[in-house]
């Protein structure tokens, strides 16, 4: 307490309050913070893979979690089938579809490929060397996540929304040890001319933990600059 004319009175139920409340916003905001290192190495680690040289797709990987994003290569035979389109943007926004086939290795299961996008007005879609052995390059990705807004795929219309590896398989008439449980994109340049467009590769993981922290330290000062203006806004009063 302060005394003279400048007493320091907030009374204790709101001292309780704002120090709950602080002690909240330091932990929030700890909490951030500590997101901040193992996030920034994360995206150096993809940032490192996708600039990589493409490395031997492995013919076993158990968890593809721990290379996503790692460019990789592999020869094969695409599947001669009518491709899966699924729905979606290219890195420009531009509307249309996303073309899927497999990919069976030539000593291994089948990789589904993502051979480019092409826009929706597309008549005719260029071929993907159905039929035919090729040599891949592109970076693996794990099997895509609808969002909450998604709509749900729907095979036996030919209405694909997520780039779903397990339904795509089903459609193609795969069981589950007969593929990879994961995707690769392909590169620009692995099939000729420039439709389909490669490279579709989007990296969209925010690293915003720093600003957020700082934003969670900035109300618990506030908090405090407001209690203290209060608690002596109150004592000059003598309540």
């Amino acid at each position: 307490m302060i005394s003279g004319k400048g007493q320091f009175r907030p009374g204790v139920p709101l001292t309780v309050t704002v120090i709950v409340c602080i002690a909240i916003l330091i932990g929030l905001g700890t909490w951030q913070a500590r997101k901040v290192g193992p996030k920034t190495e994360l995206l150096a680690r993809i940032e490192a893979g996708l600039k990589a040289e493409p490395m031997p797709l492995p013919v076993h990987l158990d968890d593809p979690t721990t290379v996503e994003f790692r460019r990789v290569s592999f020869s094969g035979t695409v599947m001669d089938a009518e491709p899966v389109k699924v729905f979606g943007t290219n890195l420009k926004g531009g509307a249309g579809y996303q073309l899927y086939l497999p990919v069976q290795k030539r000593y291994g299961m089948n990789v589904l490929v993502n051979f480019g996008w092409v826009p929706a007005n597309t008549t005719a879609l260029p071929s993907l060397m159905q039929g035919q052995e090729i040599m891949v390059t592109g970076v693996l990705r794990t099997s895509a996540v609808p969002g909450s807004m998604t709509p749900a795929n729907e095979p036996d219309k030919d209405a694909w929304f997520t780039a779903d590896v397990h339904q795509m398989a089903a459609h193609f008439g795969l069981k589950s040890k007969e593929y990879y449980h994961f995707r690769v994109m392909a590169d620009q340049g692995v099939l000729e001319g420039a439709l389909p467009e490669g490279g579709q590769v989007r990296v969209d993981i925010p690293n915003d933990h720093f600003q957020y922290a700082l934003t969670w330290y900035g109300l618990a000062l506030s908090l405090i600059g407001v209690y203290i203006a209060f608690g002596l806004k109150r004592g000059a009063k003598g309540a």
